[in-house]
């Protein structure tokens, strides 16, 4: 890792090398543990990997779910633009002094929704990787902006796009919404599912809440047609393969990331 430095906001920053390229991060102690592991390979290596294979200079990533930026200021030394989207105050705050020393982000605070807002629940205190907008009872809540898609996606300004969507469960509620992106120029679409979180929040006894969230997520894996390839997943074969053993038979669910490729 690199030295800290001061940003032109007032927000400090280090310089952590992670997948090929030095990316200025907020330095802050919560956060250090977090950046060895980044710099060691330890962390979402595919998702870099896919940073790497589809975005350039003519292509838009449309971050929807930034969190303290660790994807989207990677994918603003490769891409056209980026937009960075999530409705965390605490990540905001960091996104926004990040962004002040790179020209080619936008930062929209909000959470991707049809309505004009939603309650975000926080497991872990917010500014943590665990916030989720499902309503699992306890801990901290707010109110957050809700952003349409097509405002959204207005940020690739017509470009060909790279849409990763990270949001903590809130994609089982959103489908239909997620659907809609099959309208859009996307190259490809990496969509983290967290099916232990949705399970949490479903009512009624064990196996009727697995049951039910393995059916959600196989709808998931199936809400683009043909329109797209994929899902394509790292520790499966394929989506029933993952729906089987990474759902049903495990003592609690495991989360994957589903990675779909526009068909040529």
């Amino acid at each position: 890792m690199g030295h800290s430095v001061h940003g032109s906001c007032g927000l400090k920053t280090i310089g952590v090398r992670y997948a090929g390229h030095m990316v200025q991060l907020a330095d802050l102690p919560e956060y250090r543990k977090f950046y060895a592991k980044l710099s060691a390979g330890q962390w979402e290596p595919r998702t870099l990997q896919a940073l790497s294979r589809y975005l350039d200079r003519d292509t838009v990533m449309i971050d929807i779910g930034a969190w303290i930026g660790v994807t989207s200021f990677y994918g603003a030394q490769i891409a056209k633009s980026v937009v960075a989207v999530d409705p965390d105050p605490k990540c905001i705050a960091i996104l926004e002094g990040l962004a002040a020393g790179c020209a080619n982000v936008t930062v929209l605070q909000g959470a991707l929704s049809d309505r004009p807002a939603v309650m975000i629940h926080a497991v872990d205190g917010f500014g943590s990787s665990e916030t989720s907008i499902l309503d699992m009872g306890g801990g901290e809540s707010a109110e957050a902006k809700g952003l349409r898609l097509d405002e959204i996606m207005a940020g690739a300004a017509g470009s060909p796009a790279f849409v990763k969507i990270d949001i903590e469960g809130y994609e089982y509620a959103l489908a239909p919404t997620l659907g809609r992106l099959k309208t859009y120029p996307v190259r490809a679409l990496q969509l983290a599912v967290h099916p232990q979180l949705l399970e949490k929040s479903l009512v009624g006894n064990r196996l009727v809440r697995r049951l039910k969230t393995a059916y959600a997520t196989w709808k998931l894996g199936r809400l683009f047609g043909n329109h797209f390839s994929g899902p394509w997943l790292v520790k499966y074969p394929g989506l029933v393969s993952y729906i089987v053993f990474g759902i049903v038979f495990r003592v609690v669910p495991r989360g994957a990331d589903f990675l779909f490729e526009q068909k040529r």
